[in-house]
């Protein structure tokens, strides 16, 4: 994964001051009855960006890990929420983390950037740091997407396309059931955005 896209391309067009604040819309609000079993549960931010969930679960009580690839981002989370732990991950390599060491993985919009080889590793890395009984609960964009990107990206394999130098994978209902074959699957949505 490209390190100097996401600290320098990306962030640079995103990085706003009230990003940390717009949390009005947030779609794990749904999953609540699955976050707040009990008070201080260890979660996992995976891929968090600048932090907008990860303030979200420390709101609720949990104890919280953020991790991202860009230095960038997490310079601006600790800035801002200077109590969190913070460890900067290349998702394409090992997760630095224990086994079972969380009781949920959250990755919103983060786990799609991956060929089959480098998503069937990461699937595993997350299966191995869950606690039995943990939660991974995330995002990723699905085949309804192409639509909005079919005009300017390279197949490099099913599903995984180069769109302008930076590689996406758009998941479909058959993906989720071969990377998460080894979790119980509590419940899958599509939802599109208009």
């Amino acid at each position: 994964m490209n390190k100097n896209y996401w600290d320098e391309k990306y962030w640079e067009k995103h990085l706003r001051e009230d990003d940390l604040e717009n949390v009005e819309e947030l779609w794990v609000r749904k999953y609540e009855h699955l976050i707040d079993v009990n008070e201080h549960r260890n979660v996992l931010d995976l891929g968090c960006g600048i932090g907008q969930y990860t303030r979200y679960f420390l709101n609720r009580g949990h104890h919280v890990t953020s991790s991202d690839i860009s230095k960038r981002a997490l310079e601006y989370l600790k800035n801002n929420i200077p109590t969190v732990r913070i460890v900067q991950q290349d998702m394409s390599e090992p997760l630095k983390f224990e086994d079972n060491e969380f009781d949920i993985v959250f990755a919103n919009l983060s786990i799609h950037f991956f060929s089959k080889e480098e998503t069937d590793n990461l699937i595993k890395e997350i299966r191995r740091i869950l606690k039995p009984g943990g939660f991974f609960i995330g995002s990723v964009n699905s085949t309804s997407a192409y639509e909005y990107i079919k005009d300017h990206v390279v197949e490099l394999e099913e599903n995984f396309y180069d769109s302008n130098g930076r590689s996406v994978r758009l998941w479909d209902e058959k993906q989720f059931e071969y990377f998460f074959k080894d979790l119980d699957k509590i419940v899958l949505n599509e939802v599109i955005e208009k």
